[in-house]
Protein backbone atom coordinates (compact mmCIF):
# COMPACT_ATOMS: atom_id res chain seq x y z
CA UNK A 1 0.00 0.00 0.00
CA UNK A 2 1.09 3.14 -1.10
CA UNK A 3 0.03 6.33 0.94
CA UNK A 4 0.96 9.64 -0.37
CA UNK A 5 2.95 12.59 0.46
CA UNK A 6 0.10 15.02 0.90
CA UNK A 7 -1.42 12.21 3.19
CA UNK A 8 1.88 11.96 4.96
CA UNK A 9 2.05 15.38 5.15
CA UNK A 10 -1.92 15.74 6.64
CA UNK A 11 -1.18 13.06 9.05
CA UNK A 12 1.73 15.12 10.77
CA UNK A 13 -0.25 17.71 10.64
CA UNK A 14 -2.52 15.93 12.95
CA UNK A 15 0.06 15.65 14.87
CA UNK A 16 1.07 19.34 15.34
CA UNK A 17 -0.31 21.10 18.79
CA UNK A 18 -2.91 23.57 18.29
CA UNK A 19 -3.00 26.98 19.75
CA UNK A 20 -3.24 26.00 23.85
CA UNK A 21 -6.28 27.62 25.43
CA UNK A 22 -6.34 31.11 27.06
CA UNK A 23 -6.94 30.28 30.93
CA UNK A 24 -9.04 33.06 31.76
CA UNK A 25 -12.06 31.07 32.45
CA UNK A 26 -14.11 31.09 29.02
CA UNK A 27 -13.87 28.48 26.47
CA UNK A 28 -14.25 30.98 23.96
CA UNK A 29 -11.96 31.02 20.93
CA UNK A 30 -10.40 27.62 23.01
CA UNK A 31 -11.40 24.96 20.69
CA UNK A 32 -12.67 22.94 23.66
CA UNK A 33 -15.04 21.31 20.98
CA UNK A 34 -18.09 19.43 22.41
CA UNK A 35 -18.63 19.32 26.10
CA UNK A 36 -17.23 15.96 27.80
CA UNK A 37 -20.41 16.16 30.29
CA UNK A 38 -23.45 18.37 30.30
CA UNK A 39 -25.94 19.03 33.64
CA UNK A 40 -29.12 16.93 34.27
CA UNK A 41 -30.78 18.62 37.17
CA UNK A 42 -31.31 22.14 38.38
CA UNK A 43 -29.27 23.31 41.17
CA UNK A 44 -30.04 23.24 44.75
CA UNK A 45 -27.19 25.55 45.83
CA UNK A 46 -29.39 28.71 43.94
CA UNK A 47 -29.23 30.00 40.67
CA UNK A 48 -26.10 31.37 39.52
CA UNK A 49 -24.42 30.78 43.19
CA UNK A 50 -23.28 27.26 42.95
CA UNK A 51 -24.03 25.70 39.19
CA UNK A 52 -22.04 23.50 37.12
CA UNK A 53 -23.16 23.58 33.15
CA UNK A 54 -20.83 21.80 31.50
CA UNK A 55 -17.53 20.39 31.34
CA UNK A 56 -15.08 20.93 28.15
CA UNK A 57 -11.42 19.25 28.39
CA UNK A 58 -8.74 19.03 25.62
CA UNK A 59 -5.56 17.87 26.09
CA UNK A 60 -2.12 19.41 24.47
CA UNK A 61 1.22 19.76 24.82
CA UNK A 62 1.45 17.40 27.59
CA UNK A 63 -1.61 19.11 29.57
CA UNK A 64 -4.98 18.72 30.92
CA UNK A 65 -7.07 21.94 29.77
CA UNK A 66 -10.53 21.74 31.82
CA UNK A 67 -13.38 24.24 32.01
CA UNK A 68 -16.32 23.80 34.42
CA UNK A 69 -18.79 26.05 33.25
CA UNK A 70 -20.77 27.90 35.70
CA UNK A 71 -20.79 29.50 38.91
CA UNK A 72 -19.19 28.87 42.85
CA UNK A 73 -20.51 31.00 45.50
CA UNK A 74 -18.14 33.48 47.17
CA UNK A 75 -18.44 31.82 50.55
CA UNK A 76 -15.80 29.41 50.15
CA UNK A 77 -18.15 26.53 49.10
CA UNK A 78 -16.20 24.34 47.00
CA UNK A 79 -15.67 22.38 43.42
CA UNK A 80 -14.63 19.16 44.46
CA UNK A 81 -12.21 17.86 41.70
CA UNK A 82 -11.22 13.79 41.76
CA UNK A 83 -9.07 12.00 38.71
CA UNK A 84 -8.89 8.45 38.39
CA UNK A 85 -6.38 8.77 35.87
CA UNK A 86 -3.36 6.20 37.20
CA UNK A 87 -3.42 2.80 38.29
CA UNK A 88 -4.50 1.71 41.64
CA UNK A 89 -6.70 4.73 43.55
CA UNK A 90 -9.39 4.58 45.82
CA UNK A 91 -13.40 3.44 45.35
CA UNK A 92 -14.08 4.79 48.81
CA UNK A 93 -12.73 7.70 50.20
CA UNK A 94 -10.11 7.35 52.42
CA UNK A 95 -9.69 10.94 54.02
CA UNK A 96 -6.03 11.06 52.98
CA UNK A 97 -4.62 12.90 52.97
CA UNK A 98 -7.08 15.14 54.32
CA UNK A 99 -5.99 18.70 53.34
CA UNK A 100 -8.46 21.61 53.58
CA UNK A 101 -10.71 19.09 55.91
CA UNK A 102 -11.41 17.13 53.11
CA UNK A 103 -11.56 14.24 55.59
CA UNK A 104 -15.07 14.82 56.83
CA UNK A 105 -15.75 13.40 53.37
CA UNK A 106 -14.33 10.03 54.62
CA UNK A 107 -16.74 6.94 53.86
CA UNK A 108 -18.18 8.71 50.12
CA UNK A 109 -18.17 6.05 47.83
CA UNK A 110 -17.61 6.60 44.18
CA UNK A 111 -19.39 4.50 40.96
CA UNK A 112 -18.20 1.52 40.21
CA UNK A 113 -15.51 1.65 37.88
CA UNK A 114 -14.19 5.12 39.41
CA UNK A 115 -11.01 4.58 41.77
CA UNK A 116 -9.57 8.14 42.43
CA UNK A 117 -6.25 8.90 42.40
CA UNK A 118 -6.06 12.51 42.76
CA UNK A 119 -8.07 15.27 44.15
CA UNK A 120 -8.72 18.99 44.04
CA UNK A 121 -10.71 21.71 45.78
CA UNK A 122 -11.66 25.21 44.45
CA UNK A 123 -12.89 27.55 46.66
CA UNK A 124 -13.42 31.81 46.99
CA UNK A 125 -14.39 34.24 49.18
CA UNK A 126 -13.41 37.25 51.64
CA UNK A 127 -11.42 35.86 54.81
CA UNK A 128 -12.05 38.99 56.81
CA UNK A 129 -9.26 40.92 54.84
CA UNK A 130 -9.16 39.85 51.49
CA UNK A 131 -10.86 38.52 48.50
CA UNK A 132 -8.77 35.38 47.87
CA UNK A 133 -9.32 32.50 45.56
CA UNK A 134 -7.85 29.10 47.08
CA UNK A 135 -6.81 26.14 45.04
CA UNK A 136 -5.74 22.50 47.08
CA UNK A 137 -3.92 19.45 45.23
CA UNK A 138 -4.00 15.91 46.55
CA UNK A 139 -2.39 12.62 46.17
CA UNK A 140 -4.70 10.06 47.31
CA UNK A 141 -3.86 7.73 49.74
CA UNK A 142 -0.43 9.32 50.62
CA UNK A 143 0.41 12.24 52.83
CA UNK A 144 1.36 14.79 49.45
CA UNK A 145 -0.90 17.63 49.50
CA UNK A 146 -0.83 20.92 48.93
CA UNK A 147 -2.41 24.25 49.56
CA UNK A 148 -1.94 27.78 47.51
CA UNK A 149 -4.21 30.70 49.07
CA UNK A 150 -4.78 33.38 47.04
CA UNK A 151 -3.92 32.64 43.87
CA UNK A 152 -5.57 35.68 42.03
CA UNK A 153 -3.34 37.85 44.54
CA UNK A 154 -6.16 39.32 46.28
CA UNK A 155 -9.24 38.77 43.51
CA UNK A 156 -12.17 36.82 43.63
CA UNK A 157 -12.11 36.39 39.71
CA UNK A 158 -9.41 36.44 37.69
CA UNK A 159 -6.16 33.93 36.52
CA UNK A 160 -3.34 32.82 38.25
CA UNK A 161 -1.34 30.09 38.61
CA UNK A 162 -0.24 27.84 42.12
CA UNK A 163 2.87 27.10 43.05
CA UNK A 164 4.91 23.67 43.09
CA UNK A 165 5.21 21.48 45.52
CA UNK A 166 2.71 17.85 45.92
CA UNK A 167 2.53 18.85 41.84
CA UNK A 168 5.59 18.95 40.29
CA UNK A 169 4.52 21.40 38.00
CA UNK A 170 2.52 25.03 38.20
CA UNK A 171 -1.44 24.39 38.13
CA UNK A 172 -3.17 27.35 35.55
CA UNK A 173 -6.08 28.44 36.85
CA UNK A 174 -8.99 30.98 35.70
CA UNK A 175 -12.40 32.18 36.86
CA UNK A 176 -15.09 33.99 35.51
CA UNK A 177 -18.52 34.30 37.01
CA UNK A 178 -20.42 36.44 34.60
CA UNK A 179 -22.73 33.69 33.99
CA UNK A 180 -26.35 34.27 34.91
CA UNK A 181 -27.83 31.80 32.56
CA UNK A 182 -27.47 28.30 32.21
CA UNK A 183 -29.42 25.56 34.53
CA UNK A 184 -32.47 27.47 37.35
CA UNK A 185 -32.43 26.80 40.64
CA UNK A 186 -34.49 23.59 42.02
CA UNK A 187 -34.76 20.22 41.82
CA UNK A 188 -36.07 19.19 38.38
CA UNK A 189 -34.66 18.25 34.65
CA UNK A 190 -31.90 20.93 33.63
CA UNK A 191 -32.59 22.66 30.42
CA UNK A 192 -29.20 21.59 28.82
CA UNK A 193 -28.91 24.00 25.76
CA UNK A 194 -29.77 26.22 28.17
CA UNK A 195 -26.79 24.88 30.23
CA UNK A 196 -24.15 24.09 26.69
CA UNK A 197 -24.87 27.77 26.15
CA UNK A 198 -22.65 28.77 29.06
CA UNK A 199 -19.18 29.70 28.41
CA UNK A 200 -17.39 30.66 31.40
CA UNK A 201 -16.90 29.64 34.52
CA UNK A 202 -13.37 27.58 35.93
CA UNK A 203 -10.92 26.40 33.70
CA UNK A 204 -8.00 24.72 34.53
CA UNK A 205 -4.51 23.93 33.20
CA UNK A 206 -2.38 20.44 34.88
CA UNK A 207 0.33 18.81 33.43
CA UNK A 208 -0.22 15.12 32.98
CA UNK A 209 2.81 13.78 34.72
CA UNK A 210 0.78 15.75 38.00
CA UNK A 211 -2.04 12.92 37.08
CA UNK A 212 0.07 10.20 36.81
CA UNK A 213 1.04 10.57 32.97
CA UNK A 214 -2.11 8.75 31.58
CA UNK A 215 -1.46 6.56 28.39
CA UNK A 216 -5.22 6.47 27.44
CA UNK A 217 -8.55 7.81 28.57
CA UNK A 218 -9.21 9.10 32.08
CA UNK A 219 -12.48 8.91 34.37
CA UNK A 220 -12.80 12.72 35.80
CA UNK A 221 -15.64 13.48 38.43
CA UNK A 222 -16.70 17.41 39.52
CA UNK A 223 -19.23 18.01 42.01
CA UNK A 224 -20.30 21.01 44.44
CA UNK A 225 -19.80 20.80 47.98
CA UNK A 226 -20.51 22.87 51.06
CA UNK A 227 -17.82 24.97 53.00
CA UNK A 228 -16.66 22.27 55.14
CA UNK A 229 -16.87 19.48 52.88
CA UNK A 230 -20.01 17.28 54.40
CA UNK A 231 -22.79 18.57 52.38
CA UNK A 232 -22.76 17.84 48.87
CA UNK A 233 -25.40 19.78 46.53
CA UNK A 234 -27.37 17.82 43.53
CA UNK A 235 -24.66 19.41 41.15
CA UNK A 236 -22.60 16.43 39.78
CA UNK A 237 -20.72 16.13 36.52
CA UNK A 238 -21.29 13.71 35.21
CA UNK A 239 -25.04 14.69 36.11
CA UNK A 240 -27.62 13.09 38.63
CA UNK A 241 -31.02 11.86 37.10
CA UNK A 242 -33.60 14.26 37.96
CA UNK A 243 -35.71 14.77 40.04
CA UNK A 244 -32.77 15.06 42.62
CA UNK A 245 -32.05 17.31 45.60
CA UNK A 246 -29.28 18.02 47.69
CA UNK A 247 -27.56 14.87 48.36
CA UNK A 248 -26.35 16.34 51.76
CA UNK A 249 -24.21 14.18 53.75
CA UNK A 250 -26.36 10.96 53.96
CA UNK A 251 -27.76 10.95 49.99
CA UNK A 252 -30.98 12.34 51.11
CA UNK A 253 -30.19 15.96 51.94
CA UNK A 254 -29.66 15.13 55.37
CA UNK A 255 -26.69 16.92 57.35
CA UNK A 256 -24.95 14.54 59.96
CA UNK A 257 -21.04 16.09 60.04
CA UNK A 258 -19.64 13.49 57.54
CA UNK A 259 -20.46 12.13 53.70
CA UNK A 260 -20.48 8.38 53.62
CA UNK A 261 -23.12 7.74 50.89
CA UNK A 262 -22.71 5.53 48.06
CA UNK A 263 -22.73 6.68 44.37
CA UNK A 264 -23.83 3.81 42.90
CA UNK A 265 -26.95 4.18 44.45
CA UNK A 266 -27.78 7.02 41.72
CA UNK A 267 -28.86 6.60 38.62
CA UNK A 268 -25.77 6.76 35.61
CA UNK A 269 -22.48 7.44 36.34
CA UNK A 270 -21.57 10.13 38.26
CA UNK A 271 -17.86 11.07 36.42
CA UNK A 272 -17.02 11.68 32.53
CA UNK A 273 -14.25 10.49 30.53
CA UNK A 274 -11.42 12.77 28.85
CA UNK A 275 -10.16 11.26 25.83
CA UNK A 276 -6.66 11.37 24.42
CA UNK A 277 -5.14 12.90 21.71
CA UNK A 278 -3.77 9.79 20.12
CA UNK A 279 -6.76 7.97 19.85
CA UNK A 280 -8.40 10.73 17.51
CA UNK A 281 -4.95 11.10 15.91
CA UNK A 282 -5.47 6.91 15.52
CA UNK A 283 -8.55 7.55 13.97
CA UNK A 284 -7.72 10.22 11.49
CA UNK A 285 -4.71 7.64 10.14
CA UNK A 286 -7.37 4.60 9.95
CA UNK A 287 -9.78 7.21 7.80
CA UNK A 288 -6.51 7.97 5.44
CA UNK A 289 -6.40 4.53 4.95
CA UNK A 290 -9.03 3.67 4.43
CA UNK A 291 -9.33 6.52 1.95
CA UNK A 292 -6.12 5.20 0.08
CA UNK A 293 -7.54 1.20 -0.39
CA UNK A 294 -10.48 2.51 -2.04
CA UNK A 295 -8.78 4.34 -4.68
Amino acid sequence: MRISASAIALMMAAGVAAAQPTIDGSISGDNYGNARSVQTVQTGFGDNFSELNAAYARIEGGKLYLTLTGNIEDNFNKIELFFDSAAGGENTFSGTPGNDGSGNMTGLTFDAGFAADYHMIFRRGFDGSTDRFDVDYAVLGTANASSYGDVFGGGKEGSGTTGTGANSQPIGVGYDNSNVAGVLGGDQAADQNAAMAVETGLEISIDLADLGAPAGAFKVLAFINNGDHNYASNQFLGGLQAPQGNLGGDGFGGFTGGMNFDLNDFAGNQYFTVPTPGAVALLGLGGLVGLRRRR
